[in-house]
This record gives C-alpha cells, sequence and structure tokens, in this order.
C-alpha cells in the first residue's frame, strides 16, 4: 500500500510538472530530480563527445557540448551553458566581454576607445588560482587540447559546474582532499577508506568567507576539512556549537566569554581561550594593522603567517628570508626551504607535508614540492617514469623517457 501512493504521489507530481511547463510556469518543482546531477552527465563522455547538465527547462537533461559557444546576454547562471557563468562586462565594440564591471561608469574610459554599457554576458569567468572544473569535461576550443586530455583525474563538478569540495585521487589507496569552487586546495584530508563522512563544509565555508573580503575567520575544521562542535566568530564575538558535516547550528548563540555554557565546550580540549597559537598571533596582527590603518597608516608591513583552518601552523614560515617547510606545531620539516625571493606563489610543501606524515618515498624538490617527474623501478629493474600533480599524484602512465614534458599532461 506505501509503495501504491508513492507511485501516485510521482505520478501526480510529473503531471502537474509537464502541465506547469506546457503553462510556461516560472516556477518548477526543485525536489523531482533530484538525484540527477552534473557527474550524470559528465560520466557519459566519449572520446570525441562531452556533455553537460542542461537547467534551462523544468526537467534537467544532458546535452551535448557544441564545438563553439555564443557568448550571448543572461539574467543568471541557469542561462549559460555548464562551465561558463553570467558576469557583468563590457568592452570595445569588436569584443563586449573583456572587461569586468559594476556600472555603466567602469566603461566610460577602457583601452582602445570602447564605450559600452555593463551589460550580463555569459562568459568564461576570470579566477584566481585554480582552473573551471567544468574544464575537463569539456571538448570546447578552449580546452580540447588542454584539461580536457587530463588522463586519470577530472574533478566532480557540481550542478553549476563548479568543483565539489571533495575530490579523491588515487583509487581506494589514495585520498580525498578539499579544494576551492575554483580548484584550490585547501586545509582538510583524509585516507580514502577513511573518508566517508569527510564534507569539506568548513573549509570551503571558510574559503568562500576570505574571498568575500572577511579578513579573520575564526571558524575551526577538523583534520577533513568539517566544522568541529565549537565554533567562535571572534570579530562578532559569539560562539554557538556546530553539526561536524553541515556547520548547522545545534545550540543557541551565546556571547564568547559565556562559551562554556555550551554543552559542546569541553574544558581539556579548548582551554580558556579559543584561538589557537597561530590564529592568535594573526589575529593580533590583524587587530594592530587596523588600528594603525584607522590612524592614517597607508602601508602595514607584517610577517608572513600561514595558519592551516583548525588554527595550526600552515605549511611553511619565513625567518630572514628564507621560507622553511614547517609542520603544525611550527617545527621545520626536514631541511627543505626555498629562498623567500622566489616565486613563493608556487610554494606548497606538499610532499615534505605527506613525508611527515605518511612517510612516503617519493621525490621533493629542495623547497618541499613534488619532484614532477617521479622514477618507478618494474619487476625487471627497468626504471620507468611518470608525470604527478601538485598532491602527488599521478598525471600520466609509466613512461620510458624521464625528460617527458610533464606541462603536457593534465
Amino acid at each position: 500500500m506505501t509503495q501504491f501512493l508513492k507511485l501516485v504521489t510521482l505520478v501526480y507530481a510529473l503531471v502537474s510538472l509537464f502541465y506547469a511547463c506546457v503553462n510556461g510556469s516560472e516556477t518548477c518543482p526543485g525536489t523531482l530530480v533530484s538525484n540527477f546531477h552534473q557527474k550524470n552527465c559528465t560520466d557519459r563522455a566519449t572520446g570525441t563527445e562531452a556533455y553537460y547538465l542542461d537547467r534551462t527547462e523544468c526537467i534537467p537533461k544532458c546535452k551535448i557540448y557544441p564545438t563553439s559557444v555564443e557568448e550571448g546576454q543572461c539574467t543568471d547562471n541557469t542561462d549559460c551553458i555548464s562551465g561558463y557563468y553570467c558576469e557583468n562586462r563590457c568592452g570595445p565594440k569588436n569584443n563586449l566581454r573583456d572587461y569586468t564591471c559594476e556600472t555603466d561608469s567602469d566603461c566610460q574610459a577602457l583601452p582602445e576607445g570602447g564605450r559600452s554599457k555593463c551589460l550580463k554576458y555569459c562568459v568564461l569567468p576570470s579566477t584566481t588560482g585554480g582552473v573551471t572544473c567544468m574544464s575537463y569535461h569539456s571538448n570546447l576550443p578552449e580546452f580540447v587540447n588542454s584539461y580536457w586530455t587530463a588522463l586519470i583525474f577530472k574533478p566532480v563538478c557540481n550542478d553549476d559546474g563548479d568543483w565539489e569540495a571533495k575530490q579523491c585521487k588515487g583509487g581506494v589507496h589514495g585520498k580525498c582532499i578539499c579544494y576551492s569552487s575554483t580548484g584550490v586546495r585547501l586545509f582538510g584530508e583524509a585516507l580514502y577508506q577513511k573518508a566517508d563522512n569527510m564534507t569539506c563544509a568548513c573549509s570551503r565555508k571558510k574559503n568562500d568567507m576570505e574571498s568575500n573580503g572577511r579578513t579573520m575567520v575564526t571558524l575551526h575544521c577538523d583534520s577533513m576539512g568539517n566544522y568541529e562542535s565549537l565554533q567562535c566568530d571572534m570579530e562578532k564575538e559569539i560562539c554557538w556549537c556546530a553539526e561536524s558535516k553541515t556547520g548547522e547550528p545545534t545550540a543557541p548563540f551565546v556571547p564568547e566569554k559565556a562559551k562554556e555554557k555550551l554543552p559542546c565546550y569541553i574544558s581539556t580540549t579548548v582551554g580558556s581561550q579559543y584561538l589557537r597559537q597561530c590564529e592568535s598571533k594573526k589575529y593580533a596582527q590583524s587587530m594592530i594593522t587596523a588600528k594603525l590603518k584607522a590612524h592614517g597608516a597607508k602601508y602595514v608591513q607584517t610577517d608572513t603567517l600561514l595558519c592551516n583552518a583548525d588554527g595550526s601552523y600552515g605549511a611553511y614560515s619565513v625567518s630572514s628570508g628564507i621560507a622553511y617547510c614547517t609542520w603544525r606545531d611550527n617545527s621545520k620539516i626536514g631541511t627543505w626551504q626555498s629562498n623567500i625571493a622566489s616565486n613563493t606563489a608556487n610554494l606548497n610543501c606538499n610532499c615534505a607535508r605527506d613525508f611527515k606524515q605518511y612517510s612516503h618515498s617519493m621525490d621533493c624538490e629542495g623547497n618541499g614540492n613534488y619532484v614532477i617527474v617521479q622514477h618507478y623501478q618494474d619487476d625487471t629493474n627497468t626504471l620507468k617514469y611518470y608525470c604527478v600533480d601538485d598532491d602527488g599524484f599521478a598525471k600520466t602512465g609509466l613512461l620510458d623517457d624521464k625528460n617527458v614534458n610533464c606541462s603536457l599532461y593534465y
């Protein structure tokens, strides 16, 4: 009887949805096909065809990527093909989408003498670090000879075409890692076999808040990027209890000074101070900088201080112009280091930190990053080579040539 009622309910919903679409209703039920997602479409890809989730109509469906995309005007992201976003743009007459803008006044003094209104267009997003998720799943001209060719790892994209927060590499013997919506690695990881409850929700939320201009976000994430039970916003001086996987409050918000009253407060774990050593120093830097700027200081220089999303010390610390790979307690890891004058934008110390945690046998650069060409000795004692990404996972199969150009692999 229960199954019959469920069937009747489903049929009724389908009929209602059909008439809503036929009648041009602007509101579509959002729960009817909740188990149909972007991954259902990207998994259909062949060597020559790519698919994306089309949500322009009431019933979402998979569509084949065209050979080119007309970057037309739009009202929101649902008007754009997956991988493209509805953004404010303007530009010269030959390309009205070259420059980002907020208002028409931003478009009045463009290079090349262009003048145009600030309008919304479907465009490839401009990202700071990382790469759009659908780049790996699209055979459009922009990606067909690059990310589309990825051999081993392709990220899972959400329905908006952004990176899912949790991405897993290396199969069942690999690990899962947290990423931003544009594919920048965040705090949080776990071995694949122990990552069932991993969501990376805390790490992603913290990154989103910082990307939106918050200078000091004091959320505490656990080693998997999930929420710790006790959370405090030190700028607003409030604390609360949070559910691990979602961050939903499980107790009322209280003033920071009353955090001991919360059921999730454990004195032996938290102590009297919520902020941990690294973030406490960073918070002090932030407060001093804010006060100096309030008194007219234009340029305030502070020490480089990286903190993890759990409040511990980050991948490296800087002393006397040298960046040293460090562990969570700020202790140096081996002798891995680099001159701060070099490009620290590419410094991640992933190899050094993985060696500290897992005692692997892979090759590290002197600065603590992974050597991009790793070697392997097969059963016949023959050396083989393969390319790895920043996280140390293979991008290629085994190769005979150690001089392989790994930049050709994605």
